[in-house]
């Protein structure tokens, strides 16, 4: 994977890269927030409680970070980048 196309699938997906990991932009907690509406339809119940939370919340920010770290690892699965 060249770091130009690594770059724009963490932008997509609203992650930074730090030396601790992947961090969340606020771009990609609306995302995040936006899958795990979906998420919760089709009967997660972690998306739901996590949709409980106030957006204010370390909680709810960790999973927002989760989804979209899962939603990136599956892109770049499925593209062979």
């Amino acid at each position: 994977m060249n770091p130009e196309t690594r770059q724009e699938a963490l932008r997509r997906h609203g992650l930074t890269e730090s030396a601790d990991g992947y961090d969340l932009t606020p771009q990609g907690f609306q995302r995040a927030s936006r899958r795990a509406l979906t998420l919760r339809e089709q009967g997660d119940r972690e998306a739901a409680r996590m949709l409980a939370l106030d957006p204010s919340n370390p909680l709810r920010w960790e999973y927002a970070r989760c989804i979209q770290i899962d939603a990136y690892t599956a892109e770049v699965h499925h593209s062979g980048i």
